[in-house]
């Protein structure tokens, strides 16, 4: 087991694990209809969680700080990203006054 975890392996299984969730979301949302920015938002969160596997697997592998920090970043982007499509969903969801 400390072999499957050092080699980063164990990284692997967990990026392939959130594919699927992903990949069963996307199915889940596509067939309901005025969902779009739902899916996108769950997707942006499951980039986010993939960047941090990614960083990581880096840092099990040795790869180097500037791998590890480009992950991070790319996290944070994602992270971003998913909170201004939920603050979207939740601003425009109906009986919800709008600032606009």
């Amino acid at each position: 087991m400390e072999q499957f975890v050092a080699s980063g392996q164990v990284a692997t299984v967990m990026l392939v694990v959130l594919a699927i969730e992903i990949a069963v979301a996307g199915y889940y949302y596509s067939r309901r209809k005025q969902r779009t920015f739902l899916l996108l938002s769950f997707v942006a969160n499951g980039l986010s969680g993939a960047s941090l596997v990614l960083a990581l697997r880096a840092a099990l592998q040795q790869s180097g700080w500037l791998f590890v920090a480009i992950y991070l970043v790319g996290g944070l982007l994602a992270h971003l990203a998913d909170v201004v499509l939920r603050l979207y969903c939740t601003r425009h969801a109906d009986g919800v006054p709008s600032t606009e």
